[in-house]
């Protein structure tokens, strides 16, 4: 038997008689105090692994929050867009509102059209209405906007593209021309707009006054009626200056319409039985229009 074996054996038959010796009682206290000293490293090691455990719990809920946050900022833009969306309504109805309310008090007969289109290369001198044959608009016929108490001049229909569509040549446009009237004077002349493409919206100029003309500054200027192409006593601007010429007078008139917003208008359409107006530019005549009603 080698020299390892004995010593293994021996220990063996010792630790036999110790147990023998000392019994259970003892056994298990020396248990209880390897227990003991070793429970301190048991419970720190659990401790690590809560903390562990605990990490990846955190990570998660920052993950969850993080998808949750992106929730509620698409719900936040969905909302928004709802706002949004509601309030265009709201401003179309009580535009509609406005329009039937004017069309009903009105004595003109009016028909209510939406600008459906404009293009920035002519944008003072036409734009397109969602009116046409099937709302019996015809070339000539006058189109306004209420500015204040008064119906302002927009310009006139110049041509009808189809059943729900017609071309409509602005004031401002060099080519519509009007006979028009300084209020509370005798003095008429014809208004027009500018010539060509503008960046900025024009002034209009009132040609063929007499050239001692009283024309001062913020007096209104309307329709005078003579032509029949245009009723009398639509506003077209105020007078912002005058200049006398040799023969005539010419006076610089601010619109009365803002011809950058226009988003609804009313077409006049002629009064059943009443004689075709001259579609050309209408002249100024001697008779006096009535003043413009408030």
């Amino acid at each position: 038997m080698s020299r390892i074996n004995i010593i293994v054996l021996i220990a063996f038959v010792a630790l036999l008689i110790w147990i023998f010796l000392f019994g259970q009682e003892t056994v298990s206290r020396i248990q209880r105090g390897a227990q003991t000293a070793i429970s301190p490293v048991i419970s720190g090691a659990n401790k690590v692994e809560e903390v562990v455990t605990g990490i990846g719990k955190d990570t998660l809920s920052v993950v969850e929050l993080k998808a949750r946050l992106e929730e509620t900022e698409l719900e936040k833009d969905r909302l928004r867009l709802e706002v949004l969306r509601l309030d265009e309504l709201a401003e179309e109805n009580d535009a509609l509102r406005k329009a039937l309310n004017y069309v009903e008090k009105s004595p003109l007969k009016l028909v209510p059209a939406r600008v459906i289109s404009r293009k920035p290369s002519n944008w003072y001198n036409t734009l397109v209405i969602d009116k046409g044959t099937a709302a019996k608009i015809s070339p000539d016929s006058p189109v306004i906007v209420p500015v204040g108490d008064h119906a302002g001049l927009v310009g006139k229909v110049s041509e009808v593209v189809g059943d729900d569509s017609s071309i409509v040549i602005l004031l401002s446009d060099e080519v519509c021309q009007v006979s028009a009237r300084i209020e509370g004077t005798a003095e008429q002349g014809i208004l027009s707009g500018q010539r060509g493409a503008l960046k900025v919206m024009p002034d209009l100029k009132l040609s063929y006054l007499s050239k001692d003309a009283v024309a001062p500054p913020g007096r209104l200027v309307i329709t005078s009626g003579a032509g029949g192409l245009f009723p009398g006593n639509l506003l077209l601007g105020r007078v912002k200056t005058f200049t006398a010429g040799p023969l005539t007078g010419e006076a610089t008139v601010e619109a009365a319409v803002n011809f950058d917003v226009l988003t609804n208008v009313f077409v006049i359409l002629p009064e059943p039985n009443a004689p075709k107006a001259e579609s050309k530019a209408e002249q100024p005549q001697g008779e006096r229009a009535t003043p413009l009603a408030p």
